[in-house]
């Protein structure tokens, strides 16, 4: 069998937004024997190149000659005649694009008809000119919200659009016991009760309305504590300082931006809370905090609604200190609930999120504009 070469294309080169998701995909293709999975991103000289870094990390087989810049520049020109010459020299079935601009770029370059689009927004948004010429001309797309299939279904209502559930590794994010090195650090205990977020500290994502309800939350559980997982520019002044002022300094725990240990983080919570949607509008940190067993208090925004099935697996809450309270001391307190919400958590992950589903829909997809050699 001579597997079909897949080139992925990615036009960025910073480690945000669904790059993950990208490199996911292209890692499990991989495996795969009727599929050759190549991956192409934006490498700039002098500065580091996260996305490249990480894609050297996982072996993939990576692309060179192309620009691939995030935003539409006169250097779009050049990465058209050098991917026609790449796709004509390795002989490239299919592209598969992940951002805007490389897909503009896949269809100026006259492959419109070979290209398959993953959209992770989250919710509808108005498209623009360069959108609409670029979708228009897609061959397939892929969305990760049902919302915005139905949407993009209504302005092009010809077109090939499914919808896929971004998946999560089982395998990597998964419940595991509290980590006595971490309850030391923290200063708890396996008992002690905790809720957190994963979350750039930004002035959007409305972390007075945490601190609202954290505050009465510790009114009726003195001992309790909340992991907040993260960094940003405006730290201080969005958190640190408002903790301070409310005093709660004792239940408010800033862990910094962690990576080698971030699943044992995770685990240390008993649940977790998401209020606003990122660059990333499919949500991967709902996604790993359910696959660690962990319910999902979330507000009722973008892809949030789909992604946390209410009363199964998390809470949804209307934005009121005192919704978002009531339903982080229903987690605390009730041991029965969480825990039938971790286990179905977790199911969910397992079946609906597995990558071996979302693989399988989006190889039919190849195959459905190429057939099986």
């Amino acid at each position: 069998m001579n597997p079909k070469k897949i080139l992925h294309l990615y036009s960025n080169f910073k480690w945000t937004g669904p790059a993950d998701h990208a490199l996911n995909l292209v890692t499990w293709l991989k495996r795969r024997e009727d599929v050759e999975a190549l991956f192409a991103c934006e490498r700039r000289r002098g500065v580091q190149n996260f996305l490249y870094q990480k894609a050297c990390q996982l072996e993939l087989d990576f692309v060179n000659g192309l620009i691939l810049k995030k935003h539409q520049n006169w250097q779009v020109i050049p990465d058209i005649y050098s991917l026609r010459k790449i796709v004509n020299h390795q002989r490239i079935k299919l592209i598969h694009s992940h951002q805007d601009n490389d897909s503009l770029t896949a269809v100026l370059a006259g492959f419109g008809d070979r290209l398959i689009r993953t959209c992770y927004d989250g919710e509808p948004a108005p498209l623009n000119f360069r959108q609409r010429f670029f979708l228009n001309r897609t061959a397939k797309i892929m969305t990760a919200s049902l919302g915005v299939q139905t949407y993009l279904s209504k302005i092009f209502p010809e077109k090939d659009i499914q919808q896929v559930d971004i998946p999560v590794d089982p395998e990597i994010f998964r419940p595991l016991e509290k980590s006595p090195k971490l309850l030391a650090e923290f200063d708890l205990t396996a008992d002690t009760p905790v809720g957190g977020i994963v979350a750039r500290v930004q002035k959007h994502r409305n972390f007075s309305l945490l601190l609202d309800a954290i505050e009465l939350v510790t009114k009726e559980v003195p001992d309790f504590k909340f992991l907040i997982v993260g960094r940003g520019t405006h730290i201080d002044t969005v958190a640190r300082q408002p903790v301070s002022r409310r005093g709660l300094d004792r239940n408010v725990i800033f862990t910094g931006y962690r990576q080698d240990d971030y699943r044992d983080v995770l685990n240390l919570f008993d649940y977790k809370i998401f209020l606003v949607p990122g660059s990333d509008g499919s949500c991967r940190a709902v996604r790993e905090a359910l696959a660690c067993a962990k319910p999902v208090i979330a507000a009722r925004r973008g892809i949030l609604p789909e992604l946390i099935r209410d009363g199964e697996t998390g809470v949804l809450i209307e934005e009121k200190p005192v919704d978002l309270a009531r339903a982080m001391m229903a987690m605390t307190n009730d041991r029965k609930f969480r825990l039938s919400c971790s286990r179905a958590a977790r199911q969910y992950a397992e079946t609906v999120l597995s990558p071996e589903r979302y693989v399988q829909k989006v190889v039919a997809c190849y195959e459905s504009l190429v057939k099986p050699i």
